[in-house]
């Protein structure tokens, strides 16, 4: 499925004033929902593993930062609509690069559950000894969320914040190495796909 040029230059415009920023139409509902019942299948197969912080021989986890559950995708080893999903984020990143010349090679996305109760405090995401993250993605996958439901991503800028709804849909991006954010605390399970383009 070709991705609307339409979409890809806002995406564009807002990351270059903003840092950051967030659409509602770069997927079709039907393969979001597809995505969403992997999700939940391999979430409930026991398939995930507790999210940690920090890379290689510092990762490790810490539950008072963080507490949500990751399973990650194997590019060589892709679902037909996980495929569908690799093909369409390479076709931003191609994008991207063309705007930006951000020479971005590689990519790594994961399946992110937040159970009930769960959040991630504020960070960034890009390591302190590994500056290959260079633009940050998140697809929500949450039907009939509602502002009573909490796990908002809150964005940072300077003494000032932005805080946007997980709903059904919603695809935000930002630079990885600028862009502070963290997890509010969940009222419900939460789904997402999020993942990073990297040099």
């Amino acid at each position: 499925m070709k991705l609307p040029e339409s979409v890809f230059n806002e995406l564009a415009d807002n990351l270059a004033v903003k840092g950051w920023a967030v659409t509602d139409d770069l997927f079709a509902a039907d393969l979001l929902q597809e995505f969403l019942k992997e999700e939940m299948l391999l979430f409930k197969n026991g398939e995930f593993k507790k999210a940690g912080i920090g890379k290689g021989t510092e990762h490790k986890v810490v539950s008072e930062i963080r507490n949500d559950y990751v399973h990650w995708l194997d590019e060589d080893n892709l679902t037909e609509f996980q495929q569908q999903f690799w093909l369409q984020m390479q076709e931003l990143k191609q994008f991207l690069n063309r705007e930006f010349f951000l020479g971005l090679k590689e990519m790594e996305f994961h399946f992110a559950v937040y159970p009930e109760g769960s959040f991630y405090k504020k960070h960034l995401d890009r390591f302190q000894r590994d500056s290959g993250r260079t633009i940050s993605c998140v697809l929500y996958l949450n039907r009939d969320w509602k502002d009573g439901d909490g796990g908002q991503l809150r964005i940072y800028n300077n003494e000032t914040y932005m805080d946007l709804i997980p709903v059904f849909g919603r695809f935000i991006c930002f630079k990885s190495d600028e862009i502070e954010h963290e997890v509010l605390p969940t009222n419900k399970e939460r789904y997402s796909i999020t993942g990073w383009m990297k040099n």
